[in-house]
């Protein structure tokens, strides 16, 4: 028991770590046509976007064929995913019982990794503009910029 609760210790310790490094950001690009084009936002500015694509493609985006974005945080989903099925693996192992144990790791921990899934998908800042023009660009810049790689 107090092995799980050194390593339960040492991984809240590294999320803290990790907790203070910058957010990073990820985007969804949907063109006129409907295409949509996934990546890290990497810049903004007037005439489009800046998008880095499997961290080796550097893709820019013209304002002209930009209809929608949407941006959210990314590493925000999967340590509270791991924290909620750590929390019924811990109560499963607290357990005396077998049957009481297995019923935990069994049912409790997809429900604590789906709920904190949920949990996770809702406190990450998510912002999106819809029906986007070329003359919107210029506005919107100064509040694209802080979800920018480059500041």
């Amino acid at each position: 028991m107090k092995f799980i609760f050194t390593c339960l210790f040492f991984l809240a310790l590294s999320y803290a770590t990790f907790a203070q490094q910058n957010a990073k950001y990820t985007i969804r690009v949907i063109d006129r046509s409907g295409k949509a084009t996934r990546g890290s936002f990497y810049a903004a500015a007037d005439d489009g976007l800046t998008i880095i694509r499997n961290r080796k493609d550097t893709i820019k985006l013209s304002a002209d064929s930009i209809s929608a974005l949407y941006i959210h945080r990314k590493g925000v989903a999967a340590p509270l995913a791991i924290a909620g099925g750590l929390t019924f693996f811990v109560l499963a192992a607290k357990s005396d019982k077998l049957v009481e144990s297995v019923v935990l790791i069994a049912a409790g921990v997809p429900v604590g990794v789906s709920g904190g899934m949920l949990i996770g998908g809702l406190l990450s800042n998510k912002k999106h503009y819809k029906a986007l023009q070329a003359k919107d660009f210029p506005l919107i810049k100064s509040n694209l910029q802080k979800y920018t790689v480059l500041k």
